[in-house]
């Protein structure tokens, strides 16, 4: 059954907390029969206390994403995001994609960012991308967030506004929320990251790197600090690009598959997303500290994304954040 399982889900998508939801549900316990020259058991490492152990920890982190997920919910409704184009099933995507990675209690902060900054990202990336918004508007927009502005600015665009208002108390909880865990300002960090996306992305719907950003994001929030020389150092932008890269690709793999579309250039864009996830695991594995294992813990959730069906996604939310184990 455990081999079934995972011949189901790829490793490339396979998320920490998927995986071990449904490997307790397979433990046995002090049931399990080991199958060597002749049947046995292994009391050392099945047995039921172990099963209990783990049953309880699952539990315990689910009512905290439970507890999150109203959370994130108030901030939906609160932020009238529905108006921007958020649904509340992309809203539990988000978040579950967060919680299935990263799943610790003590760790609420850094899903929260995660989940709320790739919601804010596709907030943007659409409003900059709309035809009713202008060049004189994107700019406008950069230069209030720079500025630390709210207000309308000179184009007096109201979803701009309200959007700017999102990303600044936004970036100022987490702020703060690093500040009261870490005793560290991440505040000019936060900013100049946003700022250098802002850029990046109006200059072109195909300049998107959101994945560095967010990569960078869940580092300074879970405390490993960046620093200026490790964002030049040549593996750290190796690692940029690759990760940026991934997930574009899997982000129109997925874009192709929810419209059917199956030819050539599915199957060869295939076959080099197959080949980048080889080289970024190699990369993240050769050169492995926790800044890095973070461009592929991200690039695990997009391929999750574009790899597994609606009903699946579904189906593990379902499990992951809203079923105790029994």
């Amino acid at each position: 059954m455990q081999i079934s399982k995972g011949l189901e889900l790829p490793w490339y998508a396979d998320l920490p907390r998927v995986e071990a939801r449904f490997y307790i549900e397979q433990y046995g316990g002090a049931t399990d029969v080991w199958i060597g020259k002749s049947l046995y058991r292994m009391p050392d490492i099945s047995n039921n206390v172990y099963l209990d152990v783990a049953k309880f920890d699952y539990n315990r982190c689910q009512a905290q994403h439970k507890t999150e997920w109203n959370e994130i919910q108030k901030w939906y409704a609160n932020a009238n995001l529905q108006e921007l184009g958020i649904t509340r099933k992309y809203l539990l995507h988000a978040y579950f994609l967060a919680a299935a990675t990263i799943f610790e209690p003590e760790r609420s902060h850094v899903r929260l960012a995660w989940a709320k900054s790739q919601i804010i990202c596709k907030i943007i990336t659409s409003h900059f991308n709309h035809e009713a918004t202008s060049l004189e508007q994107r700019i406008a927009f950069i230069e209030n967030f720079r500025n630390n502005v709210d207000g309308l600015g000179k184009t007096k665009s109201k979803t701009g506004h309200e959007i700017l208002n999102i990303l600044l108390k936004t970036l100022d909880q987490s702020s703060k929320d690093a500040w009261r865990i870490h005793g560290r300002d991440i505040s000019h960090q936060l900013h100049d990251a946003w700022g250098a996306w802002l850029m990046k992305l109006n200059e072109g719907v195909e300049c998107k790197e959101e994945a560095e950003l967010l990569v960078y994001i869940i580092n300074i929030c879970a405390g490993h600090m960046v620093s200026e020389e490790t964002l030049m150092d040549p593996v750290y932008k190796r690692l940029s690009k690759l990760t940026n890269k991934i997930c574009q690709q899997l982000y129109g793999y997925e874009n192709e598959k929810v419209l059917g579309i199956d030819d050539c250039s599915t199957e060869n864009n295939s076959t080099e997303i197959e080949r980048d996830m080889q080289a970024l695991v190699e990369l993240v594995f050769c050169e492995s500290n926790v800044v890095n294992q973070t461009f592929l813990m991200v690039a695990k959730t997009y391929y999750y994304g574009a790899y597994c069906s609606p009903e699946t996604i579904d189906f593990h939310i379902s499990k992951v954040l809203f079923e105790r184990v029994v």
